[in-house]
């Protein structure tokens, strides 16, 4: 069902003709604010920005470039969830069998506290390119707009956490294999 979903959406952004983009933007002003393309971006209509919502609203024509990038985050956050949860259910396999301390689960929670690690970095990178592109293509008085550049430790911090009961599996694993060989 996920992959018909990821075909089904890669299908429809790239049939589609203009690409309408909603981003939230940080602005250090409250009063009504003009947005005007920069002189490089010709291909971009139609921006309005929602002060009270910090929302920049915007029509372009659809460039290659563009179009790859967001399918290419779509594709990683994918295989990503995909393979956590591919993990996961290893994991509760071998729960039902009543063999939770094996080396392979593990193995399995180091494998998923590492992908959820990689989501911290590559959320900032994706913040990166935008905050380019809308320094690149976008002018407010005068002013580039600009997105708010976080690296969510929050994220990292699970990662560490998983990779802490990971490692206390893999010590469980050894206690067991030991007491069955003195048993």
């Amino acid at each position: 069902m996920l992959v018909l979903t990821t075909v089904f959406l890669t299908y429809i952004f790239i049939t589609e003709d203009n690409i309408q983009s909603d981003l939230t933007v940080r602005l250090t002003q409250s009063q009504s604010l003009i947005v005007a393309p920069s002189a490089t971006a010709t291909n971009i209509r139609n921006a309005t920005l929602e002060l009270n919502a910090g929302k920049l609203h915007f029509t372009q024509d659809k460039i290659w470039s563009l179009v790859f990038f967001p399918l290419f985050g779509m594709w990683t956050s994918f295989a990503i969830s995909l393979s956590i949860t591919y993990l996961l259910r290893k994991i509760f396999d071998s729960l039902t069998d009543n063999n939770p301390f094996v080396t392979e689960n593990a193995q399995r929670l180091r494998q998923i506290a590492l992908l959820i690690i990689l989501i911290a970095p590559i959320t900032f990178m994706r913040d990166l390119f935008l905050n380019w592109y809308l320094r690149q293509n976008f002018v407010v008085d005068g002013t580039a707009i600009q997105t708010h550049l976080t690296l969510d430790f929050k994220t990292v911090f699970i990662g560490l956490i998983l990779l802490i009961i990971a490692e206390i599996f893999r010590l469980g694993t050894r206690l067991k294999e030991e007491q069955e060989l003195t048993v």
